[in-house]
């Protein structure tokens, strides 16, 4: 839930400062947004996508974390 407000603040943070200029400041999630209003289909495709590259990173990285005695 914590994890969830917090991705929540962060992505209002970054429509209220930074903007939603295609091309220049949007990032996925508010990209996500933007095409939820006119597609909801290809708004679920590119979600699938983040949490897909999300998950590949944590995979990729998971020894990091799990090996005991690992540099940080």
């Amino acid at each position: 839930m914590l994890a969830w407000a917090r991705s929540l603040g962060e992505f209002g943070a970054t429509v209220t400062f930074a903007g939603n200029y295609p091309g220049t400041t949007q990032t996925m999630p508010s990209r996500i947004y933007a095409v939820y209003l006119d597609d909801p289909a290809a708004a679920r495709t590119l979600a699938m996508i983040l949490l897909l590259a999300s998950v590949g990173v944590l995979l990729l990285l998971r020894n990091r974390w799990l090996t005991p005695g690992a540099a940080a």
